[in-house]
């Protein structure tokens, strides 16, 4: 029931009635008022203040609110809001807030807007969130905001300057989230990313151009997701050292141009997701940060790429010689674009995953067998795993050309372990079956061979 059928639906109890449902009856108001306090926490802040008008039992119901989410500060009701938000938090009284959620147009109001955050902190916050936009001058958030000891949840979604204070202490935050804020300093911003009891760390299109070296060490963290912005962004820059130093992640992104090196150091994680973009101004470079960071998650149990990911390698092949290690890795996926079975950064991680069970593959297709088939297309010496352990292969988007098949047939071929390989695929039913015919053809197929219409 929405806020406006509930102030019509009482409205017509009062004229009709004259007054208020008995006890008896079914009247929403016969509800204990912790119940009442606790359906009103899910509302948008406005609409649990609009409550108030609906009868003398509601009139201070909202005060007792512990969720306070503001949104919609923008032109041309700007003032408005913002004297909403002020009224808010004068009238509620000092009891305790859980979730400050704030988005506006800041302009001139950054002292006032400082007050809200600093009055969200006096009352023991838990959950804070800040979209603030179109600053008049440069903002700092309160000190006090850096050093509050009940807040667990935290995300900050600014295109700013994020000033730190000297000192930051945050004992129970466990979720951070950045959006495209610039970092200001290494000692401040690494202090921020080595929070004890830090969980969660998100940093997406952050600008980390005033960075030279920052360290994440935070030792409960188990997910760490960083995305740099594209090229196209003010945010793009590049140069610092980011060290990934003593955690144990159970998952582990990044994703961006590798404009900033990443490493870990004395750390692991169990699945990782590794996307590469727009570095074809920098091959070397990319090359020997993408080697780094992939040597650094050689623990790693379920690994995802992207196809730029092994391509790069192919520009730096001295690198390969020294052979990057993924004997726990049992799950291999390769996302986006197409993957040719010719890259030598490819067949570098089959060779060096011993234990690979299943492959999943976006695309694929073959221009060329390995520097290291025999004449009847078989590899030698063939990869450990396609012997002993990969059951299972299966291709997304295909797409049924000749090079798509001959990568198909090359893989029923030399991975002799498999038990099932499948191929998905979006054409009409008419393709489908031509193209089953070709596959029909391939050794092993009619056995292990499955292809889905999607």
């Amino acid at each position: 029931m929405n806020l406006n059928s509930l102030i019509r639906k009482t409205k017509r109890k009062k004229l009709k009635a004259g007054k208020e449902t008995d006890s008896g009856g079914k009247s929403i108001n016969n509800l204990p008022e912790e119940v009442l306090e606790h359906i009103l926490s899910f509302l948008p802040i406005h609409e649990a203040v609009g409550t108030s008008i609906l009868s003398k039992k509601w009139l201070n119901l909202w005060k007792s609110t512990h969720n306070l989410t503001f949104y919609g500060g923008y032109s041309p009701k700007r003032k408005l809001y913002m004297d909403f938000v002020e009224r808010v938090l004068v009238l509620r009284g000092p009891s305790n807030i859980e979730k400050f959620h704030l988005s506006c147009e800041a302009k001139d109001d950054q002292s006032r807007i400082g007050t809200w955050i600093s009055a969200a902190v006096n009352r023991n916050v838990k959950d804070v969130y800040l979209c603030l936009s179109d600053f008049e001058s440069s903002f700092v958030f309160p000190r006090c905001l850096f050093n509050c000891e009940t807040l667990t949840e935290f995300e900050i979604d600014m295109l700013f300057i994020l000033k730190l204070p000297s000192s930051i202490s945050l004992p129970c935050l466990k979720i951070l989230n950045l959006r495209q804020v610039t970092f200001i300093d290494d000692q401040s911003t690494q202090q921020l990313f080595s929070l004890p009891n830090l969980v969660e760390l998100e940093i997406y299109e952050c600008s980390w151009k005033n960075l030279v070296a920052v360290r994440i060490c935070a030792p409960k963290l188990q997910r760490l997701a960083i995305y740099e912005p594209p090229k196209i962004s003010p945010a793009y820059s590049g140069g610092c050292h980011v060290r990934i130093f003593r955690t144990h992640l159970a998952d582990f992104s990044c994703c961006g141009s590798l404009s900033n090196e990443f490493c870990l150091d004395e750390s692991s994680a169990v699945e990782t997701c590794f996307s590469l973009f727009s570095y074809s101004d920098r091959l070397r470079q990319t090359a020997c940060r993408s080697y780094k960071l992939l040597d650094g998650i050689s623990s790693v149990e379920t690994l995802c790429l992207t196809v730029d990911v092994v391509d790069v390698l192919d520009h730096a092949s001295d690198l390969l010689a020294f052979p990057l290690e993924f004997r726990n890795l049992t799950s291999l996926i390769f996302e986006s674009d197409e993957l040719n079975l010719h890259s030598a950064g490819f067949w570098h991680i089959i060779y060096n995953s011993p234990n690979l069970r299943a492959l999943y593959l976006s695309e694929v297709s073959l221009s060329d067998v390995p520097s290291n088939c025999r004449e009847d297309g078989t590899l030698d010496p063939a990869p450990l795993c396609f012997l002993s352990c990969l059951h299972s292969i299966e291709v997304h988007n295909f797409h049924g050309s000749e090079k798509a098949i001959d990568a198909v047939g090359f893989l029923l071929k030399n991975a002799t372990a498999l038990d099932e390989m499948s191929i998905r695929w979006a054409g009409s039913e008419v393709m489908t079956n031509k193209i089953h015919r070709q596959l029909l053809d391939l050794p092993r197929w009619s056995k292990i061979g499955k292809i889905y219409s999607i």
